[in-house]
């Protein structure tokens, strides 16, 4: 490998996350644009890593080896595909149960800014870094050495390109995605549209969830909000529910989970509507459900919507929590990393409080297996689904969270703004909640 350009840090290096922000690191001894792969150094020269460089990002720098030996080329691509691979069909044996599963989790399988979806015998490889414009070629030719007769295609997300900085058009010109595929996951037949689904084309992350909510949902009437291509809505009839509804605002992956339904032979009702109308509209005409699953889009992508997604989650929690039948049952979702676990829990559980009800936590639950969380990189948790049971209760005033009270400030937390609505899942890239 030619010698790479040499960054500075302007500190110590005292942590081994592989993240570096750009008020850390100095410039490079030499012009380069972003997604440079470079070689990291501290501020006595003592080696750190090499990784992906983008001076314009917040993230500056992402360390992919902190070892001087290893180079980054497709015998380093070869170690850490066939690490992950193994992980997922030799210890987690998830072949056993589903034909698809996240193979690269990025930083926690050690490939910073990386996600690669397995879905039946397509491998979908969606870059978070523009780095993976030089990078990606690598990864794709030791991904069809593992997988010799896999389609491998690789499929960024609009946004990720504007914020990088980049085009990956030649990648998806070269490696271009199949219009979809069918997959299994346990009892579940599922299409997958890569034309028109989010991110990777399906949301892997909750299959447990989807097995968790099914087994509670025998007998049950069912309402699936923020229901996309029908994963939920679809297992809850595979697990005996008596009827499930499912809404969405997106007329397409409402298509598809019409098409879903029929593979599956179950009939679900499907209803085009905003999730919060959706709401509304059923409490004024006193209709209750048996069991009330709530799995919207990511409310908080930046620090900056970190309160405004507390309220959004507040409010929609609080429709979903009063449309529960007495004894019925909560599935409630957040897949915005930036929330912790502990502040979506204060929220869910002012938002049963204002609605004069007590819930009783069954499983508070997050991402499949295959999707690991390195002790160096906790920002890889970012799934949280909470199980409970909704019984009446007193009804208490509206507070915001602690975590929210903490950052909006005292006028803040005594005068929260109107939570406004949003559309369910919108295709965002996040590399801490892909």
């Amino acid at each position: 490998m030619a010698q790479l350009p040499v960054v500075r840090l302007k500190t110590q290096r005292n942590s081994n996350h592989p993240w570096v922000f750009g008020k850390m690191v100095g410039h490079p001894d030499r012009r380069v644009g972003p997604g440079t792969l470079v070689e990291a150094r501290d501020r006595d020269g003592g080696f750190v890593g090499r990784g992906i460089y983008n001076p314009a990002k917040t993230i500056a720098l992402r360390l992919l080896t902190e070892f001087p030996a290893e180079q980054i080329d497709d015998d380093f691509f070869r170690r850490r595909l066939t690490e992950a691979k193994a992980l997922r069909e030799s210890v987690l044996r998830l072949p056993e149960v589903t034909d698809s599963y996240r193979l690269v989790h990025s930083e926690s399988d050690g490939l910073s800014g990386l996600i690669v979806d397995k879905f039946a015998d397509v491998l979908v490889v969606e870059p978070f870094s523009a780095g993976y414009l030089a990078l990606g070629p690598a990864v794709i030719r030791v991904l069809q050495e593992l997988y010799p007769n896999a389609w491998v295609c690789f499929r960024p997300d609009p946004r990720t390109e504007e914020v990088e900085g980049v085009s990956f058009a030649p990648l998806v010109r070269k490696y271009p995605a199949p219009d979809g595929v069918e997959i299994r996951e346990n009892r579940l037949r599922m299409w997958v549209d890569f034309k028109s689904g989010h991110k990777t084309g399906f949301f892997l992350d909750q299959r447990d969830n989807r097995s968790r909510a099914a087994a509670m949902a025998r007998g049950r009437e069912v309402l699936d909000l923020c229901c996309y291509t029908g994963g939920f809505t679809i297992s809850t009839l595979l697990g005996g529910a008596a009827r499930a509804t499912g809404v969405d605002l997106d007329e397409k992956a409402l298509d598809t989970a019409g098409r879903n339904a029929k593979l599956n032979g179950v009939s679900p009702e499907l209803v085009h509507a905003n999730a919060f109308d959706f709401l509304r509209q059923s409490a004024a005409a006193g209709r209750k459900w048996d069991m009330v699953i709530a799995d919207p889009s990511k409310l908080a992508g930046v620090r900056a919507e970190i309160s405004r997604g507390m309220r959004t989650y507040g409010d929609l929690n609080k429709l979903a929590i009063e449309a529960v039948r007495p004894g019925g049952i909560l599935v409630t979702c957040s897949c915005s990393g930036l929330i912790s676990p502990d502040a979506f829990m204060s929220i869910v559980r002012n938002s049963a409080g204002e609605a004069g009800t007590t819930l009783k936590v069954l499983e508070y639950a997050g991402a499949a297996s295959d999707h690991p969380v390195a002790s160096n990189f906790p920002e890889g948790r970012y799934l949280k689904a909470l199980f409970a049971q909704v019984f009446p209760g007193k009804k208490m005033p509206r507070r915001p969270p602690m975590a929210e009270r903490a950052e909006a400030g005292p006028r803040d937390a005594r005068h929260p703004a109107k939570s406004t609505p949003r559309p369910a899942r919108p295709a965002s890239p996040d590399p801490s909640a892909p």
